[in-house]
């Protein structure tokens, strides 16, 4: 299990190594390690849309799912909506640690 910093900071390499991530997906990321850290580091663990918009001060639905596609696509989270309106979402930080970011 990698610990928050060192996810942040695998996660910044790889945004330095990486043009197609912009600050939007920083901020996403930084919203999830958050929820992540407040759920006793659980994986997977859940959060609500509204919140993770609200904290990383995301206001386009649209920017939303396509920082969370793109997060989902490189192989950084998890991702399974929930469609309920009651129900948050399940979000899993993958373990892709040092070895990932310097590979790209």
């Amino acid at each position: 299990m990698i610990g928050t910093a060192e996810q942040l900071t695998s996660f910044l390499k790889l945004v330095r190594a990486n043009n197609h991530f912009r600050q939007s997906h920083l901020s996403l990321y930084s919203a999830i390690l958050m929820y992540h850290a407040k759920a006793a580091l659980q994986n997977p663990f859940r959060v609500s849309r509204r919140e993770l918009m609200e904290h990383s001060a995301i206001h386009s639905f649209s920017t939303y799912h396509k920082c969370m596609k793109d997060l989902v696509d490189n192989g950084l989270i998890g991702y399974w909506p929930s469609y309920h309106p009651r129900l948050a979402s399940s979000v899993m930080l993958l373990n892709y640690g040092e070895d990932y970011a310097e590979q790209v």
